[in-house]
């Protein structure tokens, strides 16, 4: 079993730069600049001075007008894409790499009406059955006037409530609208992307070796213990692309496409250091950091009963999806979860061992204890 897996995944897992997504990550990251900063604040990571620094520059050159429009686009949630969506779905589903010219210039080709769409989409992704009131999204993504109509009526989660107001702009100006994000996208990457290029696909591909090398040599391992995934979710292509500018996470983007499935995983440079070993006094601070929000408490209480995926702990915790994600940032981190794919969901696991150890770390910190 696990030597087919092994196979498997040797099979269907490469690694590539694929420097559309990291413009349109470091995009992204400055706009939700603060909110990322409170994460890795929360998290106890030291991100890279290189990101600050690209944070400076692009401050400086970017004109008002830019710094409005890239706030426009993609200011509102880091891990609830919304008018975003558009931009890593345009990207995401083409099986290649691609140049960040080449990506701007095969969007320009795209209906305005087909990009607003996957806005909406990437606004409702986690209420799609409530705004579509028992419509076919596949047919509804082709009426422009009955998502407006629909998302006027539909309010979004509240992460990305601010994007509601947005997003029914786009539709009632589909073209004006296109006019506005290709202008956004040629003016940051002359203005700000082409002066990093060069250095952050240095940094990409270096990083990049180094975590082919850690796979090749247990593709198993590497799956469930930095990318923190169940391997099985891996039966279909998949490109790794190492991100500078995620820093740490592990984004699986996976699509549907009339060529098949593609899907990319967005990956954090800096992966290996936060889900390897930490220091024991660390990682008990970041344990009781963890338990020091009531929710997250009660996620573990949850998962201790048995497996849950996201919809069904949002439910019972009466929090939303997206905060889902937010609070298992900490107990991955921790190693105190797992994701498997059964029944065609995601289902978060705990993993009792590892809260048992870090029970016993605790007491031998907090008490002086072997």
């Amino acid at each position: 079993m696990e030597i087919a897996m092994k196979d498997m995944l040797l099979k269907n897992i490469n690694f590539a730069y694929n420097e559309a997504i990291e413009l349109i990550v470091s995009m992204g990251m400055i706009a939700c600049e603060g909110e990322l900063t409170s994460m890795a604040e929360d998290l106890k990571i030291q991100m890279d001075p290189l990101v600050a620094a690209y944070y400076e520059d692009a401050r400086v050159r970017l004109s008002p007008h830019s710094y409005r429009e890239l706030q426009f686009f993609f200011n509102y949630n880091f891990f609830h894409k919304a008018l975003d969506f558009a931009f890593y779905e345009s990207i995401c589903t083409y099986p290649d790499p691609q140049t960040a010219e080449a990506w701007i210039e095969r969007l320009e080709q795209r209906p305005a009406e087909q990009v607003v769409a996957e806005m909406v989409y990437g606004v409702y992704s986690d209420k799609l059955e409530e705004l579509l009131e028992g419509n076919d999204w596949e047919e509804v993504k082709k009426d422009v006037p009955l998502m407006s109509e629909l998302v006027a009526r539909t309010k979004p989660q509240p992460e990305v409530a601010g994007a509601q107001g947005p997003l029914l702009e786009c539709l009632a100006f589909p073209e004006e609208t296109k006019l506005r994000y290709m202008q956004l996208l040629r003016q940051f990457y002359k203005d700000v992307f082409t002066y990093w290029k060069e250095r952050l696909r240095m940094e990409s591909e270096q990083a990049t070796l180094h975590y082919e090398a850690l796979f090749l040599a247990d593709p198993v391992r590497f799956i469930r213990d930095i990318n923190k995934n169940e391997p099985a979710l891996y039966d279909e292509p998949t490109t790794f692309h190492i991100s500078f500018f995620s820093q740490v996470g592990n984004h699986f983007l996976n699509f549907w496409t009339e060529a098949g499935r593609v899907g990319w995983v967005i990956f954090g440079v800096l992966n290996d250091r936060v889900y390897g070993p930490a220091a024991d006094r660390e990682k008990t601070e970041l344990f009781l950091k963890a338990f020091s929000d009531k929710r997250r408490l009660d996620f573990l209480l949850l998962l201790k009963k048995r497996p849950h995926y996201g919809q069904e702990i949002a439910a019972a915790l009466g929090i939303t999806p997206a905060a889902v994600n937010y609070h298992s940032n900490f107990l991955f981190f921790l190693d105190l979860l797992e994701i498997k794919r059964e029944d065609h969901r995601l289902y978060y696991h705990l993993r009792i061992d590892k809260l048992r150890e870090l029970l016993a770390l605790t007491a031998k910190v907090m008490l002086d204890e072997d």
